[in-house]
């Protein structure tokens, strides 16, 4: 009997690394877009420059990425629109961490920031900030449209 049992344990054991081995095949499916265009920037995150992000809870300030390096934030405070500009810079593009420096306007208090960006999709994406690149805020979700 105690054979039987010892037997049945190596025949699933047998069984278990046979059928989970795999061979040298293709890897097949449909898998996120994150090759480099050309250019240096990967093409997924491509889809954040030369258009408006919105905050979709209406929070925060609208961003802009300007595919030449520039950055320009506004947010509208007591029906007055403020804006600010700077220069963007991927600290870490792997990682999706991007430093705005020299940023200035009316009202701004910081002049760099950093940004870490997650789940970046053609008309969306969540993003958190910093003020000293090593603590970030929850994620905000933004959209491209209002």
């Amino acid at each position: 009997m105690k054979n039987l049992k010892l037997a049945s344990y190596l025949l699933l054991a047998f069984l278990m690394f046979n059928v989970s081995s795999c061979d040298n095949e293709p890897l097949e499916g449909d898998f996120n877009n994150t090759t480099n265009n050309g250019n240096g920037t990967n093409t997924e995150l491509s889809s954040l420059f030369d258009k408006w992000w919105y905050d979709s809870e209406d929070f925060t300030a609208d961003i802009y990425f300007h595919s030449n390096g520039m950055y320009e934030q506004k947010v509208t405070l007591l029906g007055n629109e403020v804006i600010s500009t700077g220069d963007w810079i991927w600290v870490n593009e792997s990682e999706r961490v991007m430093k705005i420096e020299n940023l200035g306007g009316s009202g701004q208090v910081a002049t760099d920031i950093w940004f870490r960006f997650s789940d970046v999709q053609e008309s969306s994406f969540n993003i958190e900030q910093s003020q000293n690149g090593t603590s970030y805020s929850v994620p905000r979700l933004y959209l491209d449209t209002e």
